[in-house]
């Protein structure tokens, strides 16, 4: 799914028919990111774990701040020479809102997770659980209705860019994190592994089904992310992957696997300043899925070399 976010904003042109799977899924990682969120974090919610809240919150913040300030040395350094329009207003708007077309429009996602965090943690410290789960289907429901109705958009969409998609898009991913939150607490999956072969298959001819009519039911009028029949795609695939028997792999292919997907935060955050440093330098036009794969390769590479040099420091901006 990571390699998917660098598709979504890179790769333009798809010819193959044997990467057609990879065009399919481009548009949704962000939305499975939002679901296993808030799936991992339900138990912590209920109990209102105050050093695992906090911690949560640390490890939201920290890289929102820090790659913001990363950016902004790198491209200003590089303004000495080029101009790129840069100014501090960019750095205050990418700063708090994680969105600025200049620097790094795609940490929007980081700050949705902080304002969903916030508002689960407040639910359930000052509600009961009965209580805090019916306040998060009303929020639900809410966000749903205010998409579907076009308030969303009618609100949010004349604001400017830095803002607009931000606050839009808390309402479209709000019930993302929501389902997460309540397959969990029904622990809907692990009731499935009973019957695991046959849930697999099921869960798998579900997902293509709704790979292939995926407009069945149009979008609401918003962000991009308003597709709500995806909520279905996103329980389908994240249960088919749940439900693969990847306890049957060698120990070294779990580890490798381990690995590679522990720096997916430095490369989902990076992969925008390694593609402009490198790449654009060459005066390439990156629309490739070569290309792609090359900025997830050196994305992943930088993450790990950030954390061998300095862990103290750079560690929790790539893990």
């Amino acid at each position: 799914m990571c390699f998917e976010v660098i598709l979504s904003h890179f790769w333009v042109n798809q010819s193959s028919v044997l990467l057609t799977p990879f065009k399919l899924v481009e548009n949704k990682p962000v939305l499975i990111f939002m679901f296993l969120s808030f799936y991992f974090m339900e138990r912590t919610f209920l109990i209102n774990d105050h050093s695992k809240i906090k911690k949560r919150f640390w490890r939201l913040l920290y890289p929102q701040i820090g790659w913001t300030i990363l950016y902004w040395i790198i491209l200003m350094g590089i303004q000495i020479k080029v101009d790129l329009g840069i100014t501090f207003s960019d750095f205050l708007w990418q700063l708090f809102t994680g969105h600025s077309i200049r620097i790094n429009p795609t940490m929007w996602f980081q700050t949705v997770l902080i304002f969903l965090t916030l508002l689960f943690t407040l639910t359930f410290r000052y509600l009961n659980k009965k209580g805090g789960m019916a306040f998060i289907i009303l929020m639900t429901i809410l966000s749903l209705w205010i998409q579907y109705s076009g308030l969303n958009l009618k609100v949010f969409g004349p604001l400017r860019f830095e803002l607009r998609y931000p606050l839009g898009r808390i309402y479209e991913m709000l019930p993302y994190a929501s389902l997460g939150f309540f397959i969990a607490y029904f622990d809907i999956y692990n009731r499935l592994q009973k019957s695991r072969a046959l849930f697999l298959i099921l869960f798998g001819l579900a997902t293509l089904l709704l790979l292939k009519y995926e407009y069945v039911i149009p979008p609401a009028p918003g962000f991009l992310y308003s597709h709500n029949i995806l909520l279905i795609f996103v329980f389908f695939i994240v249960g088919f992957a749940y439900l693969l028997p990847f306890e049957q792999l060698p120990d070294k292919i779990k580890n490798i696997l381990q690995f590679i997907s522990r720096f997916t935060l430095g490369i989902y955050c990076m992969h925008r300043l390694i593609a402009f440093l490198l790449l654009s330098k060459l005066h390439i036009w990156i629309n490739s899925f070569v290309l792609c794969v090359i900025i997830y390769i050196l994305s992943f590479c930088t993450s790990y070399l950030m954390c061998r040099i300095s862990p103290k420091y750079f560690k929790q901006l790539v893990e």
